[in-house]
């Protein structure tokens, strides 16, 4: 948990980092838009030029001049002037404009000074007992009251907050894509090594930086499994084979006794009885022994061309060489191109698959019942459909044949409890050759079960 947190709390001074150089860009791009707008501002502001024209502006031969170098300033903005007597009228004036008037009450000097004169942004001041005026061009200038803002500044600020908005949005995309790379590099193989040891696979990660705590805590606990699980195949493959060789002996046994001319029929019956128990006790322990192997990968898969026409008639064979009871029937429906298509898969896993459905679908039927087994190509997908007429299961047993992973037939006739580790075994079969399995069955109308293997 502290290597956790130590993770997240060096992301988050990143962040903080990157929130702080975002606002410094900002200030930046804001400073390179209006730097030559305020630095036009403060050098020929309004009020300076006002002062300027105070200070050049001289009153000879009965009439005012201004200095040419002042002139030449006020060509340059665009900007005219006017000098207003006490009693309103023009004494002078510099590029006036047409529309401005030539006398004026002092409601209107009080107006125009705040604001504007006949739409022209204007500015005043005193001198020498008049007012002078310095109008600029229309739209040059936003005036409210006795404040003013150049029109440039306002007509570029939209595309300033673009800008930087825009400027943003990217550092924050590249900032949130690499921190996501980042993040997701160190913790993708820790997810994959979870996912992997979820599905009972053994994990070995070489994580180094902040979660190299975390990675080390998953391979101790891979470790950990690892030997549990070998502890548990060794445990059932040693109790399948001492109990092999009692199992033989009580088999034998049996055998001889059920044969036997001296003893009464009811000896050989229980004789019979216990042979038959014996038999079902081995191939349960066989069962436990081949599905210990496929769930611990310590049965090697040994992947051949194979022909699963020629399988499926083999084990038919031998079931009606075995002298089979009549009361089960066997129907075949391969088509002519599954005769002549080979899959790469174990031999002897394919065999087991197909022998444990055909198998279930006897023992579940002491009645009899007839057996189709068909197989078929469709979009390079082998479908192998093994199904029967008998007594089936009912909706709620084959919900839980798909839900559980599997459970041992229990010798109790009150649980029902039918396709049990034989369809577990098929299972793991299937899924190890990359393909699917699906079962369906209805209450005294038969169970099928469909197998699709990839070619």
């Amino acid at each position: 948990m502290y290597e956790f947190g130590k993770f997240i709390s060096k992301h988050l001074l990143m962040y903080i980092l990157i929130l702080i150089f975002i606002v410094v860009m900002n200030i930046s791009v804001f400073f390179i838009s209006y730097n030559n707008i305020v630095y036009g501002i403060n050098k020929e502001n309004p009020i300076k030029i006002l002062d300027m024209i105070s200070d050049n502006l001289s009153y000879k031969n009965e009439k005012f001049e201004l200095t040419h170098n002042t002139t030449k300033i006020l060509e340059k903005n665009g900007t005219w002037a006017v000098l207003l007597d006490d009693e309103g009228y023009v004494v002078w004036s510099f590029n006036i404009p047409k529309e401005i008037a030539t006398k004026y009450t002092i409601q209107d000097a009080v107006n125009f000074s705040r604001g504007y004169l006949s739409d022209y942004p204007v500015f005043t001041q005193k001198y020498k007992e008049k007012i002078l005026v310095l109008g600029y061009p229309k739209g040059s200038y936003f005036k409210i009251l006795s404040n003013y803002l150049p029109m440039s500044i306002i007509k570029r600020a939209p595309y300033t907050i673009a800008i930087m908005l825009v400027l943003d949005i990217i550092i924050l995309f590249i900032v949130y894509y690499l921190s996501k790379y980042r993040v997701m590099r160190k913790i993708a193989p820790i997810l994959d090594g979870l996912s992997s040891l979820s599905n009972g696979q053994n994990v070995t990660l070489n994580v180094k930086g902040e979660l190299e705590k975390i990675g080390e805590g998953i391979n101790k606990t891979s470790e950990q499994l690892k030997k549990q699980d070998n502890a548990r195949a060794n445990w059932i493959s040693g109790v399948s084979h001492d109990i092999r060789t009692p199992l033989s002996m009580i088999m034998g046994y049996a055998d001889q006794i059920s044969k036997a001319s001296d003893i009464g029929d009811d000896t050989k019956r229980q004789a019979e009885i216990i042979k038959f128990q014996s038999i079902k006790i081995k191939n349960l322990v066989q069962d436990l022994n081949l599905v210990s192997q496929l769930n611990y990968n310590i049965q090697p898969i040994k992947k051949s061309s194979i022909y699963l026409c020629k399988i499926i008639r083999q084990i038919v064979s031998e079931y009606m060489n075995n002298d089979i009871e009549e009361i089960y029937e066997f129907e075949l429906s391969l088509t002519e191109e599954s005769e002549v298509v080979s899959i790469e898969a174990d031999e002897r896993l394919i065999y087991r698959a197909i022998q444990n459905i055909i198998s279930n679908s006897i023992t579940h039927n002491e009645n009899g019942c007839k057996i189709s087994i068909s197989l078929d190509i469709k979009e390079n997908i082998f479908i192998l459909t093994i199904s029967d007429n008998g007594k089936g299961i009912s909706d709620e047993e084959i919900k839980i044949l798909h839900e559980t992973p599997h459970y041992i037939q229990s010798t109790d006739d009150r649980l029902d409890l039918r396709h049990g580790l034989g369809i577990f075994i098929v299972k793991e079969i299937v899924m190890l050759h990359n393909g699917k399995i699906e079962m369906s069955s209805k209450l005294n109308k038969g169970f099928s079960t469909k197998i699709y293997l990839p070619i």
